[in-house]
């Protein structure tokens, strides 16, 4: 597993010993955040890089973490938020021109699509590394990283554990992400979804012991980790198709009575109904040190990339 001058586009880049590696540079990094929050000592690790953040599809967690994580490592930023109304995509440039015009002005690019495949597309023709911020319903690396760093770091072990991913396991590339990393160790997999919204069978195939049920409340005292994710509306043909399913899978704080007092819940954010706002105060909720977690990563994987020793 090699990051350096590589582009970051697919889980499948990973393996089970480069991300225990690469999970001990992330807690190195959590010091030097710390150093640079609680202590207002600024890192230089990354000191004269540039990051270019191209996105055509909305985002709040992922851009701004990226750009934090540069931020903190002492490189700078150029962004664009809405590619898909002010870049050149609205004079039909093409993702080759884009990749090869962005990548003489910056050292590294993180780029989000709706279409699965077009970070890609970027990377074949950009001169600097790509690291893929999500593509459609495809794939979504760097969150996959930090939810299984949240896991790793929380229950200080993977193997053997009980995962539940509950919700919209279709079309949710932070799920497909999930799969793709924990395959690796040994996993017990509880996939709880509507038939309509099931793993799709690439997945199935990969991810070896699992069992599909559509009713939360009968599993979820088995489960180590309950990971939920809300339905993914803008990848259905209607809002209205969409609607069929909302409410179906709620982690309440009445459900989470069952739950092993020792689980996490996970959550990528941003959330409806399936999470109601009654569980931030359970300890058991992890979803708001995800985001610090996936800053840390994204700055471990940065420094990977860049070659820089921590």
């Amino acid at each position: 597993m090699k990051f350096k001058g590589q582009h970051i586009l697919s889980t499948k880049q990973f393996d089970k010993n480069g991300l225990l590696a690469f999970f001990e540079v992330v807690k190195k990094m959590e010091k030097v955040l710390e150093d640079a929050v609680i202590h207002g000592k600024q890192s230089k690790l990354c000191e004269g890089k540039i990051l270019a953040t191209l996105f055509y599809e909305p985002s709040t967690r992922t851009r701004f973490s990226f750009e934090t994580a540069m931020l903190r490592l002492g490189g700078r930023v150029i962004s664009n938020f809405d590619m898909l109304k002010t870049s050149s995509a609205v004079k039909m440039e093409t993702l080759f021109d884009t990749g090869k015009v962005v990548s003489q002005m910056a050292d590294v690019i993180a780029m989000r699509h709706p279409e699965v495949g077009s970070v890609a597309e970027l990377a074949r023709f950009s001169d600097v590394p790509v690291i893929n911020a999500g593509d459609g319903s495809g794939d979504h690396p760097t969150q996959g990283l930090l939810d299984v760093y949240t896991i790793w770091k929380e229950k200080r072990k993977l193997n053997g554990l009980t995962v539940g991913i509950i919700g919209d396991l279709k079309h949710s590339r932070v799920f497909h992400s999930q799969c793709e990393i924990l395959k690796f160790f040994n996993v017990n997999f509880v996939l709880i979804s509507p038939k309509a919204l099931s793993l799709p069978d690439k997945f199935k195939k990969e991810i070896g012991k699992f069992v599909e049920v559509e009713d939360l409340s009968k599993v979820i005292d088995d489960l180590d980790v309950i990971s939920v994710n809300r339905i993914q509306t803008e990848r259905f043909q209607s809002e209205k198709e969409a609607e069929k399913f909302r409410g179906k899978f709620v982690v309440s704080s009445s459900i989470m009575k069952k739950a092993k007092k020792d689980a996490i819940i996970l959550c990528p954010l941003p959330r409806r109904e399936e999470l109601p706002m009654e569980i931030d105060n359970d300890p058991r909720a992890k979803y708001f040190e995800q985001i610090k977690n996936g800053v840390c990563v994204r700055m471990a994987l940065f420094c990977e990339i860049f070659g820089v020793t921590v």
